[in-house]
């Protein structure tokens, strides 16, 4: 079959998902993009009221900008750092309205789960023959409807939020966190308008990343507003490891360190850091949540509060593809020729020098099925915008040269 035939599945239309649909466009190759939630970069939305540290001009990508150059939209530029919802509505709401992408989106469309038509994971190892077969998705609707359909090929552009990491030590679920997931807040709130629900409380907040900084430097604004507000801000090592650079290109990045870093030193009174500890366990004391907190030491300490918010950050869904040869990092769980790649590049460098790894990389024992954008980088934190898009360049380039792995 030519590539001009083959089907192509993407899945997930947040920056990767559409730069891989617009790209399929140019090359009038058949696809189809699959998106769980009911409009484009759909978790973006859930923290759209963040600024991002990235300037516009860094948000959009060359091949997004032609293409609404073309019909007429507006695309900002400059050093201007938008919010998550500004990105959304000025970017990817209007490449999801073009035509050629429109047209072949299903919203409100989750992939369950992808494997081999006729095959099982342990079949046709290393042979030709596996390729022969199509990939086999398993969709569901709003409604609960399940089928299933085809593609020849496969992009996984789901991103790293399939699951938020766990509370607990080792990074499972602390005893009572489960039964207190109705309770728990998993990413920043936006606490303009759920500012009641937050106010005046005793909050435990849980996380030492740009997340975590983030709602640290919100609730000690709302804390000034609410003189009651208390936040115990705890987290795994003894001391934060926040280094500001000078002159870093990202100034929205270095101004949240900053802030961080003088919350985490006393500059709040509404704020205590809670540093070298974990979540021992939860449970409900009422209207409260108890938490017992485990030093290093074994020592252990007890509080209650009214609120949690963990912000440990996320993991991509690895079961929807459990079906197919996929060699994955077991330290970050990306594909594993990428992961190793990374890591002989220093990939901890700042995530302005990374660069793109090339097809081969991308690349896994299951043929024809890719795993792109911020899921490819797992739990490497180093993943920025356009490394998504020089992948969705590497693996089109691939696929019209007739070489699909």
């Amino acid at each position: 079959m030519s590539s001009k035939n083959r089907r192509i599945a993407i899945i997930g239309a947040g920056p990767t998902g559409l730069e891989a649909a617009l790209a399929a466009a140019e090359a009038a190759l058949p696809f189809t993009l699959y998106e769980a939630g009911p409009t484009t970069a759909a978790f973006l939305r859930m923290w759209g009221h963040v600024r991002l540290f990235s300037p516009w001009d860094l948000d959009v990508s060359p091949r997004a900008r032609k293409a609404l150059l073309a019909t007429g939209h507006d695309v900002p530029s400059g050093d201007d750092c938008p919010t998550g919802e500004e990105l959304a509505d000025a970017i990817f709401e209007p490449l999801a309205k073009l035509p050629a992408l429109e047209e072949n989106t299903r919203f409100r469309t989750p992939v369950l789960a992808v494997g081999r038509e006729g095959l099982l994971k342990n079949e046709e190892i290393g042979t030709p023959r596996r390729a022969r077969h199509p990939f086999r998705l398993l969709l569901t609707d709003s409604r609960g409807r399940e089928w299933t359909e085809q593609a020849e090929i496969v992009l996984d552009c789901t991103g790293n939020y399939g699951t938020p990491n766990a509370l607990g030590d080792g990074g499972i679920p602390a005893p009572g966190e489960e039964s207190l997931e109705d309770v728990i807040v998993r990413w920043v709130p936006n606490f303009a308008i759920q500012e009641s629900a937050w106010a005046g409380k005793e909050i435990l907040l849980v996380g030492a990343g740009h997340s975590a900084q983030t709602a640290a430097v919100e609730l000690d604004a709302l804390a000034k507003r609410h003189p009651g507000t208390r936040v115990l801000w705890a987290i795994r090592r003894a001391e934060p490891i926040w280094t500001v650079q000078e002159d870093d290109p990202l100034p929205e990045r270095a101004r949240l360190l900053r802030q961080a870093q003088a919350l985490a030193s006393g500059g709040s009174d509404a704020i205590e850091m809670v540093p070298g500890v974990v979540v021992d366990s939860l449970a409900r004391k009422g209207n409260r949540i108890g938490i017992t907190f485990r030093d290093s030491g074994g020592g252990q300490r007890g509080v209650e509060v009214d609120r949690v918010l963990s912000l440990t950050g996320f993991v991509g869904d690895h079961q929807l593809y459990r079906q197919l040869q996929i060699h994955e990092c077991y330290a970050t769980s990306g594909p594993m020729k990428l992961a190793a790649s990374l890591l002989a590049s220093r990939s901890d460098a700042d995530c302005l020098t990374q660069r793109g790894q090339g097809i081969e990389t991308l690349t896994n024992p299951e043929p024809d099925f890719f795993i792109l954008g911020s899921k490819s980088y797992g739990r490497n934190s180093s993943f920025l915008m356009r490394l998504g898009w020089q992948q969705v360049d590497e693996v089109f380039e691939w696929i019209t040269k007739g070489r699909v792995a």
